[in-house]
């Protein structure tokens, strides 16, 4: 329970295209899901469980929003989405990969196609309207996919990847693709119940498989990393030149690692495979948390990153101190000692803390910067962040504030503005806009 907890990740869902074969003028037939627009979700926690709320607009959504007032849904959790369409969670909870839209008649969300799944989704990759990728929780289970006709193109032989058969878990929870030489990277994330920690491993292992032979092709291994996930919607971080960075979470201080003196692989780093190779450069290891003074951090975050361009990237990091209490709890998880109530009393702390903020990130220069017209917040929970039209929409939630919606930041201005805020319906998680 407390893994599937303190790991979930709400992403949530939007549109499709349909066509009618009954065409005979030859001009395209109307859809009847939405094309354009945007799906704005939240996810509400009481004891009786979780309830998801998502609401269409046509336009860009701004001022307080009621999502209780449109749709709610019994389970909405997406993985990606491309173009009008949404690739996640079976609405159902049934273990499916779902391909999702927006009716334009209510503005719900359906689903329109499937494709039937042994395991849990775990990750989703688009790399064209022909071809994805996605991961399940599975022994090191990959597989490709058509988006558009949603036909499953086989599993990857991941046989002579590396496994560890004494954890439970060998999933892939990150994908990133590198167009210049088509190669699929697969983060793994491998898990024991038996300790306290989210990762177990002393490294980090990143599948490299050759997307034109449809063949696993090696493992790069960095030494004194851990945990390999961002978070949110775990954004592919692969730049112009086919620079591939990897996210790497550290522990959270769960190996008792806590502060300026923690070991490096505790820590949150940035790793990066340079352009055209296969293996790590064992020389780059990159801490923003670190690079804005943060050192003495009892222990640190780095969220939701997501490219932008020439070398730059955005993400949420640790800004201020954590609760005392926090850390109390955390040493309890460290050693299997948290009770029921506790871990509740943890996961709130963890969740609703807003003590992060957002930066902006030179991977090459390897420096950051705090964005300082937006406020403290807290993203461990949903940190979903989105690139549309040049602009960068961040996540912003801080109950003392009464912040719980999205800001608009221009990276050409260095400029941000507050665009909505969810006044009913729970923690916002999502902001997904529909493009034909």
């Amino acid at each position: 329970m407390k893994k599937n907890n303190f790991l979930l990740s709400i992403l949530f869902a939007s549109t499709l295209f349909s066509c009618s074969s009954d065409n005979k003028s030859g001009a395209e037939p109307e859809s009847l899901y939405q094309q354009e627009g945007f799906l704005l979700s939240s996810i509400s926690q009481s004891t009786a469980g979780y309830s998801y709320y998502a609401g269409f607009f046509s336009q860009q959504p701004s001022g307080e929003v009621d999502l209780t007032k449109n749709t709610a849904y019994s389970t909405l959790m997406a993985r990606t989405s491309y173009q009008n369409f949404i690739y996640g969670i079976s609405l159902d909870g049934d273990n499916k990969l779902s391909k999702q839209a927006i009716l334009k008649s209510s503005g719900a969300v359906v689903e329109v196609a499937s494709i039937p799944l042994l395991d849990y989704l775990q990750a989703v990759l688009i790399i064209n309207e022909n071809l994805g990728a996605y991961a399940t929780s599975g022994n090191r289970s990959l597989f490709l996919f058509n988006p558009s006709t949603m036909e499953n193109l086989g599993q990857i032989d991941m046989t002579k990847a590396k496994n560890f058969p004494e954890n439970e878990g060998n999933v892939y929870a990150h994908l990133s693709y590198r167009p210049n030489d088509n190669k699929l990277f697969a983060s793994l994330l491998t898990n024991s119940s038996k300790t306290g920690q989210f990762y177990d491993a002393p490294d980090v292992y990143v599948e490299v498989i050759d997307m034109t032979t449809r063949k696993w092709e090696k493992t790069a291994v960095f030494k004194q990393a851990t945990y390999p996930v961002s978070r949110g919607l775990e954004h592919s971080v692969v730049d112009e030149a086919g620079n591939v960075y990897i996210t790497t979470q550290g522990q959270y201080g769960l190996d008792g690692q806590l502060g300026a003196n923690a070991a490096k692989r505790s820590r949150p780093q940035i790793l990066k495979i340079p352009a055209g190779k296969t293996d790590f450069d064992s020389t780059y290891a990159f801490n923003p948390i670190n690079a804005v003074g943060q050192q003495n951090s009892s222990f640190q975050l780095l969220l939701g990153t997501t490219y932008d361009a020439n070398g730059i990237a955005y993400a949420c990091i640790s800004a201020e101190s954590y609760p005392a209490r926090l850390l109390e709890l955390i040493g309890k998880l460290a050693v299997n000692s948290i009770t029921a109530a506790e871990y509740a009393e943890l996961s709130n702390l963890a969740f609703y803390s807003p003590v992060q903020r957002w930066v902006k990130l030179d991977l090459n220069a390897q420096t950051a910067a705090v964005i300082e017209d937006l406020p403290l917040t807290a993203a461990y929970s949903y940190p979903s962040t989105h690139r549309y039209d040049g602009k960068f929409f961040l996540p912003i939630y801080n109950p003392s504030m009464n912040l719980n919606g999205f800001y608009k930041h221009d990276p050409a201005t260095g400029k941000s503005e507050k665009m909505v805020n969810v006044s009913a319906g729970g923690i916002v998680t999502d902001l997904v806009k529909l493009s034909k």
